[in-house]
């Protein structure tokens, strides 16, 4: 904004006249023939930096000449060696192996070289028939649409799933803010209470929770079903059910169960195994979870409303799970 020439006379008169700022403004206005000086502000800062570097100069800083920088193309093919090298190699790593700052390694990786981390996700070991399984059903019930013989909003996915009373917390969000450490500790014993809630989903809505407080066995799983059998029926606004599905556990599967869901649902059942014994309906894939509303929507869900109310007792616990099946619309079940 303003000249060397005229950086110099600010500097020089705001010493002679003893760092007065409304005296070297007007000096500086009668001298290069302005209305307007200087900004207050300027004028002292102008002279510290003066003091502080010996320059008016913009260019320079400190003492040390033109700005350095330690993005060089020689240090970028130096890190970018290093990464297609070992893609896993931490930035700490890196930047002990270059001799560079962490900060620098940051600025090479984001800005030069455009990489960012990603995290690395894991998931269950699918052996080579259980893949073709998964195929197979995935082709067979799309078959099944294309020839209408199966409406994927009539079918009931089923699944149960454990509810612990002390929850499931996540530490990276456990945090007290405060001026000092406070050492708080959480306690918590070895093996919380629970419920294993049992539910039936499907487009049209959710019939349950049926709750167990004890291990789930075959007994268990058909009172269960006729519960879901009466349920369905009671229900006037709900056509009959059309498809059934359960997943691959083994209380799920034993000849009373099946001959239990022959009696009621007929072909229309997928289900682990169920072929073997009836002759008709869909096997279901094993290792699958992952194709299920209820495992990759429901439990999720629940699970987030429910343990931010913090139930203290089972009976709590029950009702808070209750409250969040029925807070679920039609319209988000239609989506899933």
């Amino acid at each position: 904004m303003y000249s060397i020439e005229q950086r110099v006379f600010l500097v020089l008169q705001y010493h002679r006249l003893e760092h007065s700022t409304t005296a070297t403004r007007r000096s500086f206005q009668k001298l290069f023939n302005v209305q307007k000086g200087p900004d207050p502000k300027t004028i002292p800062k102008l002279f510290a930096k003066f003091e502080r570097t010996g320059s008016v100069d913009d260019n320079r800083v400190g003492n040390v000449g033109p700005r350095q920088t330690i993005v060089t193309p020689e240090n970028v093919a130096k890190v970018s060696g290093i990464v297609q090298q070992n893609p896993r190699n931490a930035v700490r790593r890196i930047a002990s192996e270059t001799g560079l700052k962490r900060s620098s390694m940051q600025k090479i990786l984001r800005n030069r070289l455009r990489m960012f981390p990603y995290k690395i996700q894991s998931h269950q070991t699918i052996p080579i028939k259980a893949a073709r399984q998964r195929f197979d059903f995935a082709n067979e019930i799309l078959t099944m649409i294309d020839n209408e013989e199966l409406d994927v909003g009539c079918i009931w996915s089923t699944d149960e799933a454990h509810f612990h009373l002390n929850g499931f917390v996540n530490k990276q969000n456990w945090r007290f803010w405060g001026s000092e450490n406070p050492h708080l500790c959480k306690e918590r014993p070895l093996h919380s209470p629970k419920v294993t809630a049992w539910v039936a989903v499907c487009s049209r809505g959710i019939i349950g929770p049926f709750f167990m407080r004890e291990t789930i066995s075959s007994e268990h799983y058909i009172t269960i079903l006729e519960q879901f059998v009466s349920t369905q029926l009671a229900l006037e606004d709900r056509p009959r059910i059309e498809w059934f599905m359960q997943d691959g556990a083994r209380p799920h599967r034993t000849e009373k169960v099946f001959r239990f869901l022959d009696e009621y649902f007929g072909n229309r059942v997928i289900a682990l195994d169920y072929r073997k014994f009836s002759g008709t309906g869909t096997d279901w894939p094993p290792y699958s979870s992952d194709l299920t509303p209820c495992d990759y929507f429901l439990w999720g869900a629940l699970k987030d409303t429910v343990y931010g109310n913090h139930p203290s007792t089972l009976d709590e616990l029950e009702s808070a799970i209750c409250v969040a099946c029925n807070s679920i619309s039609v319209e988000t079940l239609k989506e899933v």
